[in-house]
């Protein structure tokens, strides 16, 4: 036993722990858990798959202090993690540690470093041959950086690029997108142009209510636009509704942007004592980026005019002034940082000797062993044909692997957020309870051995029916004592059906049995009843979870209200799932119960033949 306590798989599992946390904002503990696997290291035997656990700790702490608003500290952090990352085996996790690093020097204001980590990402994702798509994100952040840098012509022309990707992208990704084109257009002065973008970016996450920290901002952005148009009532009331959201999560930022404005919309209406009122009570962010500073000078220049009060007027004209020729002058210096580093390339991730490296190595060299084939085959004349048939036929397996495994990669890091999501919640409501008896410990001891299920099965794609209804039975059996004896779970699975013999995505069927339980019916008076029916319907097969609750109410506040995480997990992958499946599509749907009575129905549709090989 101390053996595996004192094991590199016991501290990459530590590690991965203390990251399960970041979900919750609980920062502290994620630092605790990240000393002993630091310490660790000074007696560890170094190799590559320890030096990418290092990495992955430095990460998610330079993620910590980003958070904290410490950017100064963020980037110590990602610079270790980059130098670990470099001695480890997930060269391909490089260029996300590059883009972490230009968006903490962004928040230092040093756009100069800004577009040069994001030009070394674009260098890093060219040098190992990573898919177009994994590019998306650094033409956004590039578009960004000389947006801020009022450079409209190379921003327009990044965010151009990340264009091409739109049909590929996420719904999330979709709206990033759509948000930035709007503040390019925002930045540049084009309001209406501005407005097209800012608009479609609401509409595109309207049918989303998981996405309500999207959505709120959006109705900030819009308030922006709407008060530099002249459209003060719609203003005021996109920008009410995103500060009762904001101020409910404690978002000091988003709270300084919104105050800020309703300064210049008090300035619009006359109202003198309103803007007075709003500049004194304005929340205190610690640091404020640039831009933010460019519009508060600028609505603090307006109303000293307006009180008559002109040399404080003067004082704020002066300031943004200043701030102006600092960004010129930052431009420069990135331009001549651009120029340099076209001929200072870091070679170091080239010479790196790593799995998908080695892959790429491949393709060259069967590129080569292609040409060679040729010259000879023009010597033998008879088998020119066939040779280079069976050369690119082989080039397209390997490229086709290499993409592959790239996918599955990012698959399993996205399903990796499901696991914790569900284990932690149940994990820490039993230690809570325990006082040192003996039943309460034979309780933690299944749940332990609940737990290693939890995570063999977290780490598949896909399993069978049967394993999922096992899985949630046993989940249900952990959870019953905390509902109530006046609990009852029914599965009924339609005669005929071979559970064991259907495939389905992994946790399909448990996160929304977690949701009925722990947001429909812990805590509700009376009979609690949850139901979950299997039935075939046509080519596939239906799932239907049904409980009754409290209902479906996505937008109402409440003590049991989650994050999200779990369906949010769900929906992106069902998206990355169908997209590979042209013809067979997973149909997922959640709502309130139409037998008139209260509570949730999630309703899954699965085709019999669906594909998870990606």
């Amino acid at each position: 036993m101390r053996q595996a306590q004192d094991s590199m798989s016991y501290y990459r599992l530590m590690g991965l722990y203390g990251k399960t946390f970041f979900i919750s904002s609980d920062f502290d503990s994620i630092l605790y858990y990240n000393r002993p696997v630091k310490e660790y290291d000074k007696r560890a035997a170094a190799c590559p798959r320890w030096n990418d656990v290092l990495s992955d700790v430095y990460n998610i702490e330079g993620n910590v202090w980003m958070q904290l608003n410490q950017p100064d500290s963020a980037v110590a952090y990602y610079e270790k993690s980059y130098a670990y990352r470099l001695k480890g085996d997930k060269a391909h996790l490089l260029s996300d540690i590059c883009m972490n690093l230009a968006d903490a020097h962004l928040h230092r204001g040093e756009l100069a470093h800004t577009a040069s980590y994001y030009r070394r990402a674009l260098f890093i994702c060219d040098s190992l041959h990573l898919s177009e798509h994994s590019k998306f994100p650094v033409y956004c952040g590039l578009g960004q950086t000389y947006m801020d840098l009022r450079d409209f012509d190379l921003s327009n022309h990044y965010y151009e690029l990340a264009g091409q990707f739109f049909d590929e992208m996420t719904v999330s990704e979709k709206w990033v997108y759509l948000n930035n084109r709007g503040n390019h257009y925002y930045y540049k002065k084009d309001y209406q142009e501005a407005l097209v973008y800012m608009r479609q970016a609401a509409e595109l996450i309207a049918d989303y209510p998981q996405m309500v920290f999207e959505s709120n901002l959006s109705k900030v952005n819009l308030g922006d636009l709407y008060l530099l148009t002249n459209r003060l009532d719609s203003a005021e009331n996109n920008l009410n509704e995103g500060y009762r959201y904001f101020s409910e999560i404690k978002n000091n930022s988003a709270m300084h942007y919104i105050e800020t404005l309703m300064i210049g919309l008090s300035l619009k209406k006359g109202n003198i004592a309103r803007a007075r009122e709003m500049i004194a009570r304005t929340a205190s962010t610690g640091h404020v980026d640039a831009n933010m500073l460019t519009i508060r000078n600028q609505y603090l220049q307006h109303y000293y005019e307006k009180a008559g009060d002109y040399r404080n007027a003067y004082e704020y004209l002066k300031r943004d002034y200043q701030l102006n020729d600092s960004i010129r002058s930052e431009r420069i210096r990135t331009r001549v940082a651009e120029l340099d580093m076209r001929y200072r390339q870091d070679t170091i991730v080239l010479r790196k000797e790593m799995q998908i490296q080695r892959q790429a190595g491949e393709v060259r060299v069967l590129k080569l062993s292609m040409y060679i084939w040729v010259l000879v085959c023009l010597l033998l004349a008879a088998g020119t044909v066939v040779i280079i048939w069976y050369m690119r036929k082989k080039r397209e397996f390997l490229r086709e692997r290499f993409f592959r495994q790239i996918n599955r990669v990012r698959m399993e890091n996205l399903r990796s957020r499901i696991s914790p999501h569900f284990t932690f919640n149940v994990l820490g409501r039993e230690i809570n309870q325990f006082n040192g008896s003996e039943e309460v410990k034979n309780n933690l001891m299944e749940l332990v051995k609940y737990l290693r299920r939890s995570l063999e099965l977290t780490e598949k794609l896909s399993v069978s029916l049967q394993d999922e209804l096992d899985f949630v039975q046993s989940y249900i059996g952990l959870e019953s004592g905390r509902v109530g004896e006046d609990f009852t779970a029914s599965v009924v699975v339609e005669e005929g059906l071979d559970a064991k013999s259907i495939m389905i995505p992994s946790m399909i069927v448990q996160i929304p049995v977690e949701n009925a339980i722990k947001h429909g019916l812990a805590g509700k008076d009376g009979t609690k009843e949850l139901t979950i029916r299997i039935s075939r319907d046509g080519k596939g097969v239906r799932i239907v979870i049904c409980d009754n609750g409290r209902g479906y109410l996505p937008q109402v506040a409440s003590s049991t209200r989650g994050t999200g995480t779990g369906l949010k997990v769900l929906y992106q992958t069902i998206q990355l799932l169908n997209t590979k499946n042209k013809n067979e599509k997973i149909h997922f749907n959640i709502g309130n119960r139409n037998d008139g009575q209260t509570g949730t129905q999630v309703s899954v549709y699965i085709p019999f033949h669906f594909s998870y090989d990606l």
